[in-house]
C-alpha cells in the first residue's frame, strides 16, 4: 500500500504515513465520515482553534510567541484566524443586526447646508450610513489591527520585537476579542437591549484589559510596569483611533452626501 499523498510505501495496517505524516483513510465517505472529516475536528477540544482561543486567555505568551518562533502547527495561524472570524462575523450580522436608535440626519443636513449655502441640499438620511458602519462594527475593528500593532510597538519597542511581530500579536488578540464581542453583542445588545454606546464602553474596557494582560504575560511585567504601559497605551491608542475615526467619518459622510445629491 502506498500513501495517497506522497506515494511512500507503507504497511497495510498503517494509520499514518511515516514519510509525510498524512492520515491514511481506509473507509469510503459516509455521513458519519463526512462529519468527522469536516465538522468534527472544528468542535474537537483538541482542535487548533480551541487551543488558540483558550490559550490566549490561559497562556498568551506561549500562543503569541509560537508563530514567530517557528512553531506554526501548534496553534491557528494568525491571519487564517482573522479570515475565519471575518467570515463568521459577516453571517453573524445578518442574523443579529445592530439596532441604531440615534438619528442625527437633521443636524448633519443642516451642517452640510451651512457649509454649502449656494447648493440645494436635500434632507440627508444618516441612519442607513450609521447602521452600515455599526452593523459591521467588529469587522471594521479588525481593519485597525495595524494601529493596535503600531501602538504596542511604540510602547514595547525596547523588548526586541519588530512591528511585523507586533502585527502577529495583535492579530491574535483582536481576533480573539472579536469572537468574544460576537457573544457579548447577542447577550447584552440583541437580547438584553443594552444601548450600543454602553456596549461600546464595556467592550473598550475589555479590549484594553485583555490586551494589556496579554502583553504583561508576554513581557513578564511587574504591576507597576503594567500600569505605566496601560496609561501609555490608552493615550497613544486613543489619539490614533480618534484621528482615524474622524478622518473616515468625514470621508464616508461626504461621499454619502454627494451620492444622495446626484
Amino acid at each position: 500500500m502506498n500513501c495517497k499523498t506522497c506515494d511512500f510505501q507503507l504497511e497495510s495496517t498503517s494509520n499514518y504515513c511515516s514519510n509525510c505524516g498524512s492520515k491514511i483513510v481506509h473507509e469510503r465517505l459516509s455521513l458519519w465520515g463526512t462529519w468527522e472529516e469536516f465538522v468534527g475536528p472544528f468542535f474537537s477540544w483538541d482542535n487548533n482553534f480551541w487551543r488558540t482561543f483558550f490559550g490566549l486567555f490561559k497562556n498568551p505568551k506561549d500562543v503569541l510567541e509560537a508563530y514567530i518562533n517557528g512553531a506554526r502547527k501548534k496553534y491557528f495561524q494568525p491571519f487564517s484566524y482573522i479570515i475565519l472570524y471575518a467570515t463568521i462575523a459577516v453571517f453573524f450580522y445578518k442574523f443579529f443586526p445592530m439596532e441604531i436608535i440615534t438619528d442625527y440626519s437633521e443636524s448633519f443636513s443642516g451642517g452640510f447646508k451651512t457649509a454649502n449655502t449656494a447648493a440645494k441640499t436635500p434632507k440627508i438620511d444618516m441612519n442607513a450610513y450609521v447602521e452600515t458602519i455599526m452593523s459591521y462594527y467588529n469587522f471594521f475593528v479588525l481593519l485597525l489591527i495595524p494601529v493596535y500593532a503600531l501602538t504596542s510597538y511604540i510602547i514595547f519597542y525596547k523588548r526586541g520585537h519588530n512591528f511585523f511581530e507586533h502585527l502577529v500579536f495583535n492579530s491574535y488578540l483582536q481576533t480573539n476579542l472579536g469572537f468574544i464581542s460576537l457573544i457579548l453583542q447577542v447577550i447584552l445588545v440583541n437580547f438584553s437591549g443594552m444601548k450600543f454606546g454602553t456596549y461600546s464602553i464595556l467592550f473598550m474596557l475589555l479590549f484594553i484589559s485583555f490586551t494589556l494582560y496579554a502583553f504583561k504575560k508576554l513581557y513578564n511585567q511587574t504591576l507597576k510596569q503594567s500600569i505605566i504601559s496601560a496609561i501609555k497605551y490608552i493615550f497613544i491608542f486613543a489619539a490614533m483611533y480618534l484621528a482615524i475615526i474622524i478622518f473616515f467619518s468625514i470621508v464616508f459622510g461626504i461621499i454619502y452626501a454627494i451620492t444622495l445629491m446626484k
